[in-house]
């Protein structure tokens, strides 16, 4: 076996396993600071394994100059595949009831930027370990195509405990829920992928992860009062996936165009 294929079955088995731990003794309490250290797990044994397997040569995608376009990409684009699914729910189905005004939006984009920051401290842990470590080795060894399969699963699999345990996303029907889940998080894998690849930093896929948070799980969800909108938008909507797969599509042909090692 490669010294890449150990570090990626240790990283994957260690982090799964503490990750079920922790995820075990939230749903029991559902305190935020093991939320928080569950969202660190992966960014934690990615480090260390960086440093076990690499040693000095070992990189989390920690750069010291990234193009501004591939940041402004990571937040701008959980704004418009969101932002776009969640208006056209609110449009059929005549919600919210009590209306989006001037003052909460204005609001919104006074807090966007602080939440943005204050997203990606917990971002950052997640991003470290499947991004920032674990993809580009698995770039190296499998090629784009199967190392975005396999860590889109895997983040995926990483939250199926809390949806089953009802502490994570479980405004729809569970099996719906997982299923549809699992598609947006395959879909949108390729994005945080394609952002780690093509710019060589880890700092634009957390940027995206905390736009994605900031702007579905608190400002849009809650502005949301008809119990079927998060089969239209949201992670687990099915308007949200189309637009997502269309942004998918552009992106693929991006990265084929630009050749980047096992372009999709």
């Amino acid at each position: 076996m490669s010294k890449d294929r150990k570090a990626i079955l240790v990283f994957y088995v260690i982090t799964l396993a503490l990750s079920f731990i922790v995820e075990c003794f939230y749903i029991k309490s559902e305190n935020e600071l093991l939320m928080v250290l569950l969202m660190w797990i992966p960014g934690i044994v990615g480090l260390i394994c960086s440093k076990v397997f690499y040693g000095r040569e070992g990189s989390v995608g920690f750069v010291r100059k990234v193009k501004f376009k591939y940041v402004a990409f990571g937040i701008l684009a959980p704004v418009v595949y969101l932002v776009c699914s969640y208006c056209i729910a609110w449009a059929v189905l005549g919600d919210p009831t009590t209306g989006v005004n001037s003052d909460i939006l204005i609001r919104f984009a006074v807090a966007f930027l602080p939440g943005l920051l204050g997203s990606a401290l917990t971002a950052a842990g997640e991003e470290i370990g499947w991004r920032g470590f674990a993809y580009p080795v698995m770039e190296r060894e499998f090629g784009a195509v199967k190392a975005v399969l396999i860590d889109g699963f895997i983040w995926a699999l990483w939250h199926v405990p809390l949806i089953v345990g009802g502490a994570y996303q479980a405004a729809v029907n569970p099996v719906y829920g997982i299923i549809s889940f699992i598609v947006m998080i395959m879909l949108i894998t390729v994005l945080f992928c394609w952002t780690r690849s093509v710019s060589g930093s880890v700092i634009p896929a957390i940027f995206l992860h905390s736009s994605h948070n900031l702007v579905d799980q608190l400002y849009l969800q809650p502005l949301s009062t008809d119990p079927r909108v998060p089969y239209l938008a949201g992670e687990q909507g099915i308007i949200t996936m189309i637009i997502t797969a269309v942004m998918v599509a552009v992106v693929a042909r991006w990265w084929r165009k630009d050749g980047c090692s096992g372009g999709i």
